[in-house]
């Protein structure tokens, strides 16, 4: 029953013109405007901003991505955005491969019936080279089975570190740790898994 628990949260951890947002995917600079840019001078030095934040633009699209691919239940789609050294982090210091998160999400997509939300907020992200991070909050309700096979209203909340990487082909996941925060409420209740 342990497992089941930590299948339904692991969901939450798989689970935020063209060209111009093929352009931006891919993590180059955006055509901004004058106005969009902002020059700061401390003493002898001068930092030019791009204030449209282009990466941030970039990460929100990479959500609208995952999200359809997840709707769409598409475990290929939802793959494709993740690095291939994808991984993720337990609380208890646990490492699940991109394999082992492949699989879950397999699984678990065979159980939901269909998704009524998926909400995710990005907080402060910080930019180190090839890297971006955020803590993001996120929130999905749907409608899944259980490991008994009955349908039920399932809620899922967590708050997680997550860090994509810059690639050729845009930004993709490489790795979400520091899980902290989670709850799961079915059918509007507290849950607890058998023998808990």
């Amino acid at each position: 029953m342990m497992k089941s628990r930590l299948l339904v949260a692991c969901f939450i951890l798989v689970v935020g013109s063209s060209s111009t947002l093929a352009y931006l995917s891919a993590g180059g600079p955006s055509p901004t405007s004058q106005s969009e840019r902002k020059v700061k001078t401390k003493g002898s030095k001068s930092v030019d901003r791009d204030k449209s934040k282009p990466v941030r633009r970039a990460i929100e699209a990479w959500y609208e991505r995952n999200i359809a691919a997840f709707n769409a239940k598409d475990v290929a789609a939802i793959m494709a955005l993740r690095t291939d050294d994808f991984h993720t982090i337990t609380p208890d210091g646990k490492v699940n491969t991109r394999a082992d998160m492949e699989a879950r999400t397999k699984l678990l997509l065979d159980r939901i019936a269909h998704f009524i939300s998926q909400d995710f907020k990005i907080g402060t992200i910080n930019v180190e080279g090839e890297l971006a991070s955020a803590d993001v909050t996120q929130r999905t309700v749907r409608m899944q089975r259980l490991p008994d096979g009955t349908l039920h209203k399932v809620e899922a909340a967590v708050v997680q570190r997550e860090t994509w990487q810059r690639t050729t082909e845009g930004w993709k996941l490489f790795t979400v740790d520091n899980i902290r925060d989670s709850t799961i409420l079915v059918d509007d209740k507290p849950y607890k898994p058998a023998g808990q």
